[in-house]
């Protein structure tokens, strides 16, 4: 397989889509072949996220500290305030110190990276025709008729190992 790394490919489609989940499936099957993988999610919901857990990390971070990072066991958790407008180059460079095979990317719908979008209703359809750079589409069992016939890339049902393999392809 010729890697170019860290190959880049975003997940999107609308909210409780189960995108994450699928995320986390794709993550899992990389590792069994030996890729390393790194998420670049949106926070999509409006303001910032949530951190209510009550560590060390998370009061020096509520307390104003522009980043806190914990190392422990060779696991970090960073927390860090980034000025707004940052563009997501200089969100993939920071991945880039893991020095991931593949980052994955869940929304930031319009950035031009390839993309596949999860399809689970009707009114989802619209984004094949809103997006670009679209290499496949999931669709969940209700859509995935309709889908196939609206697509003009490659279609996979949700919780197909086909696609894997598919994906596998592309890297």
């Amino acid at each position: 397989m010729a890697l170019v790394k860290p190959f880049i490919f975003q997940v999107v489609g609308y909210q409780n889509r189960g995108k994450t989940t699928f995320i986390t499936n794709i993550i899992e099957k990389l590792r069994a072949v030996n890729l390393e993988t790194a998420v670049l999610k949106h926070h999509g919901h409006g303001g910032k996220p949530d951190h209510t857990s009550i560590k060390d990390s998370t009061k020096h971070f509520q307390a104003g500290a522009a980043a806190s990072l914990v190392e422990g066991d060779g696991t970090i958790e960073l927390l860090g305030n980034y000025r707004n407008g940052t563009s997501i180059a200089e969100l993939i460079q920071l991945l880039g110190l893991f020095h991931p095979d593949v980052i994955l990317i869940e929304g930031y719908k319009q950035e031009d990276f390839p993309k596949i979008i999860l399809i689970k209703e009707e009114n989802d359809l619209l984004l094949l025709k809103q997006l670009n750079n679209i290499k496949a589409v999931i669709a969940w069992p209700d859509c995935l008729e309709q889908t196939m016939s609206y697509a003009s890339v490659p279609v996979f049902p949700l919780n197909s190992d086909h696609f894997i393999s598919w994906f596998l392809e592309q890297i």
